[in-house]
């Protein structure tokens, strides 16, 4: 599956997949780029620097807010590298 998605804007490119098929692609990926998700990622790393800065002697908390901290950073790289791989395959 994540193959195939990987090699999507290939087809894309090959005329092979058809046209509504590429549209939908298109609108999913502008959900997970658009502006309510970065608002979203913001506000929940906003939130894991706040934890952070209270909770800096416990340990645990510590490992846990990094770690969601980390999982938001690749979030965002992940919907920028893949707009970046869309808009080279589209040329």
């Amino acid at each position: 599956m994540l193959l195939l998605a990987a090699a999507a804007p290939l087809f894309a490119q090959a005329d092979i997949m058809p046209a509504g098929m590429t549209s939908l692609m298109q609108s999913i990926l502008a959900v997970f780029t658009g502006p309510f998700v970065q608002t979203i990622l913001t506000i929940c790393f906003c939130g894991c620097a706040v934890a952070y800065g209270f909770n800096k002697d416990n340990e645990k908390m510590k490992r846990n807010i990094i770690a969601i901290g980390v999982a938001i950073g690749i979030l965002a790289g992940a919907s920028f590298i893949t707009g970046a791989i869309w808009d080279a395959a589209q040329g």
